[in-house]
């Protein structure tokens, strides 16, 4: 069944982090943020199909011994990609996600997109699946490259008390893994590909040691090194095409030495009463100096942020700047526009079209 909007707080989790900073503290809101790219309402279950397959398994292994990438490394680093973005999709409330048994004939090692599936293979998986879209991988690629240069190490001579650290001179490995995962998002509804993609990752790791053999038993495993980053592609990915929950920071001022208002709505929010927060703060206007009243108008944008009221926030801070001078205010009140502007895209994407 569909998660709707409605089930999804805007807010998941606000939690209190106090900070070590003698002017304010920070409060963590957990948001759900709209995608970058826009699938229809109509959309609403997606199978994930690998199609990765080899049209030739010979050639394939030929290929695979002259480039170094082993046909069995290279399909653990798929399946990584794979598993992964199933796991980050489920975790948007925007679609449910199924995943396909069958491996279709695609561009493993492919550095070129195949040829789109045709329409009646797309409606007779999404039939199959009970799906309403197709999220294929069509190609993947993956390298493992080693370098290695002369350097300076540390290493501890003697034990106990005449333990002592001395540099040596030793090798620095380092290892770039990369991965190069095609996606395409079939809509047979629309007929149309929403969207095709070639998505890339690349992560570093390094080894130091005396000798070559040390260091290279120091470093990761071509095949964990490569499936490490088809779990990167495959997340990063599902960040492309679903609405996802980020965590954000929020500073707002702690005291003033002169409005105690300041501090006791501060108590307020610690527990969790932000209500009760604002409503301290309002009152701490009145008759408060230049400065503090700037710091208030500020804490309960903040405040009306935490609870949703976006709208309300960004009047205020507007009015910390505008009345006040508080750039902090002006610089908080462009952000909630465009908190605003992504609310309204959010809703647009998790709207649900009847069927």
């Amino acid at each position: 069944m569909f998660k709707s909007f409605k089930q999804v707080s805007f807010f998941l989790v606000i939690s209190l982090a106090i900070l070590s900073m003698s002017c304010s503290k920070s409060v963590t809101l957990t948001r759900l943020t709209p995608a970058p790219i826009n699938v229809p309402s109509s959309v609403q279950t997606i199978v994930i199909v690998d199609r990765t397959k080899p049209q030739n398994e010979m050639v394939n292994v030929i290929e695979g011994l002259i480039t170094g990438e082993m046909p069995f490394e290279v399909r653990n680093s798929i399946e990584a990609t794979l598993a992964t973005l199933q796991q980050q999709l489920n975790t948007s409330p925007r679609y449910q996600i199924k995943r396909a048994n069958q491996r279709l004939t695609g561009g493993m090692f492919g550095q070129v997109f195949p040829q789109p599936l045709d329409w009646f293979t797309i409606e007779r998986l999404c039939e199959q699946y009970q799906a309403d879209a197709v999220l294929a991988l069509e190609n993947f690629n993956s390298d493992f490259i080693t370098t290695e240069k002369e350097a300076i190490i540390k290493k501890t001579v003697g034990e106990g008390k005449d333990a002592q650290t001395v540099e040596v001179k030793g090798l620095r490995l380092e290892g770039v893994a990369n991965v190069s995962a095609g996606f395409r998002l079939y809509d047979p509804q629309n007929k149309t590909i929403v969207d095709q993609q070639r998505f890339q990752k690349t992560n570093t790791w390094t080894a130091e040691a005396e000798t070559k053999t040390q260091a290279l038993a120091m470093l990761i495993a071509k095949a964990d090194a490569t499936r490490i980053v088809g779990e990167l592609a495959g997340s990063g990915y599902a960040y492309k095409i679903a609405p996802m929950f980020i965590s954000i920071s929020r500073e707002y001022f702690r005291k003033s030495k002169t409005q105690p208002a300041l501090e006791n709505g501060n108590r307020f929010a610690e527990v969790g009463k932000w209500e009760e927060a604002i409503q301290t703060w309002e009152e701490g206007i009145v008759g408060a100096d230049y400065k503090t009243s700037a710091k208030l108008l500020y804490n309960i944008a903040v405040g009306y942020e935490v609870l949703g009221s976006l709208h309300m926030a960004h009047d205020y801070a507007s009015q910390a700047y505008t009345q006040y001078g508080l750039k902090k205010g002006r610089n908080y009140a462009q952000m909630l526009s465009a908190e605003i502007r992504n609310q309204e895209l959010l809703e647009n994407q998790m709207r649900v079209e009847s069927k």
